[in-house]
Order: C-alpha cells, then structure tokens, then sequence
C-alpha cells in the first residue's frame, strides 16, 4: 500500500512538473509571438519595411495557427507591397483570404495591388466580390467604374455610376467618377461641372483641382487650368503630378523653356524618369 502510495506522489510530481513546463514552453512562445508583432508595429510605424517583413514572418513561423494571423498576413502582405514585392504580396493576400474568404479589408488590398500589377480583370473580380457582399460598397463600385473605364466599357462604367447616385444623391465618389468619365468621353464641360460640385463639398481636396484642371487644359482653357494647379501646389507643394500638369499647360501656350523646368522639378520630386525624358524629348523637337 505505501508503495502504491510513493507511486502515486512521484507519478503525480511527474505530470506537475510536465504540465509547468509545457506552460513555460508555451508562455515563452506566445510572449515570443507578440514581442515579433509589437515590433513589427514599430517597423511599419518607422517606414522600415524589410525589417517589418522580417519581424512578421518570424511572427508566423513560431504560431501557425494563431488565431490573429489572418491580420498578420494582412499586415505582412502590405508591407511587402510596399517593398516592391508584388507577387510575394499577392500570394500573402490570397493565403489570408483562404483563413477568411469575406474579409472586406483583404479583398480591398488585394483588388488594389491586382490593379497595380494591371491585372485589371482580377482587381474587378474582387471589386466584384466587395460589392456582392455590400452592395453599398461606394469605393468598390467606383473603382470598379473606373476599371470598366480603362477597359472600355463605358456602359458598364456608368450603370455602375448611376447605380451609386440612385443609392446616395449626394456621393462625391458617384460624382468624380462621372467627371472622369465626361472627361474621356471629351465633354469637358460636363466634366468641369460636376468637379465643381465636388469642390463645393471639398475646397481642400489637391485631386479634385488636378482633375479640374486636366479637364480645362483638354478644353483649351488653360488660364482656369492655372488657377487650379496654383491651388493643388498650395495643397501639396510636392506631388510631382501637378508639376507636369502645369508643364502642359505651358506647352499649350508655347511656354517651352519653363515647361521643362517643370518636367525637371517632377523627376526631382519622384516622377518616373523615362516619362520625364519622353515629354522633354517632344517639346525639343
């Protein structure tokens, strides 16, 4: 009987002592986890995006089955997005669709970065999908509108339009979306208008300027085309766009000299060289 005893005691220590460890084990990993997450955070917070990469994927590797990982997967796809790693982004997106098939913010993500990579068919599908799930979705119809548009299909373009305003009278997306339409189908007068009415609602908003202006310099009007590019470069001082905006409102008044030194300013500022290269080249000639 005391021998019975004695092997209870020792085989009971036994699983105690197996149970505290498998604790610590645990503990240390989930503590582990969570340290990779908070610093990944402060990666992401600091714009350093390869060791954000690195941080979440060590996340990963130590809980596969974490519950938050879908969010991590999320995060980590963005950041690679964001390291130029385009298709490594995409098989993230798509992994963490597969934990969660109706996360609105992954679509989203993942339709955005397929139009970056001009997979314009498969940003649609999952523009699509958003819109299937909420069928209210203003960014998902307007960016699907604007896909329809590039594509050529201006009837789907504007049923999907039409579609937002009958759903809200009063959405701005509905209407910039009606003002870049107008725009390419060459009524820019149409187009002037319903940026105007856009702007009303949104004096501060440097976009909506730079489309008016395209508009009024597509029309001829370059003098309100000016007025409105002096009012984006008020708004944002440094986005390069608006510098070669106002180089072909230049080149519209023969202006040539100081519309290269606008086309200058914007490869300082980040705008794509070759295209830079290419505008100068035409106006030499």
């Amino acid at each position: 009987m005391i021998c019975a005893v004695l092997l209870y005691i020792r085989t009971m220590k036994y699983l105690v002592a197996l149970f505290l460890s498998f604790v610590l084990v645990v503990s240390a990993s989930a503590d582990t986890y969570y340290q990779w997450v908070d610093s990944a955070d402060i990666y992401i917070d600091a714009g350093e995006w390869e060791k954000a990469e690195a941080a979440l994927q060590n996340a990963l590797r130590l809980e596969p089955a974490n519950a938050q990982n879908s969010l991590l997967l999320s995060n980590l796809g963005t950041v690679q997005r964001y390291c130029g790693k385009y298709q490594e982004a995409l098989d993230t997106y798509s992994m963490a669709l597969f934990m969660t098939p109706r996360s609105t913010t992954l679509l989203r993500n993942r339709a955005a970065l397929y139009a970056e990579m001009d997979s314009l068919e498969l940003a649609c599908a999952d523009y699509s999908h958003l819109i299937i799930l909420d069928d209210s979705d203003e960014d998902a119809l307007y960016n699907r509108a604007l896909i329809y548009m590039q594509q050529g299909d201006t009837t789907a373009c504007r049923k999907d339009l039409e579609y937002m305003l009958r759903n809200n009278p009063n959405s701005s997306k509905a209407r910039m979306g009606f003002a870049a339409f107008f725009k390419v189908q060459g009524y820019y007068h149409e187009a002037v208008e319903m940026y105007n009415q856009v702007i009303r609602d949104n004096p501060d908003m440097p976009y909506l300027y730079v489309g008016r202006a395209e508009a009024y310099i597509l029309w001829g009007k370059t003098s309100q085309a000016d007025k409105d590019i002096a009012r984006a470069m008020e708004l944002t001082p440094d986005d390069p766009f608006v510098y070669i905006l106002r180089a072909y409102s230049k080149i519209a008044r023969y202006e040539y000299a100081d519309a290269v030194r606008d086309i200058e300013r914007a490869r300082e500022l980040g705008y794509n060289a070759t295209t830079c290269d290419n505008l100068i080249e035409e106006i030499v000639k």
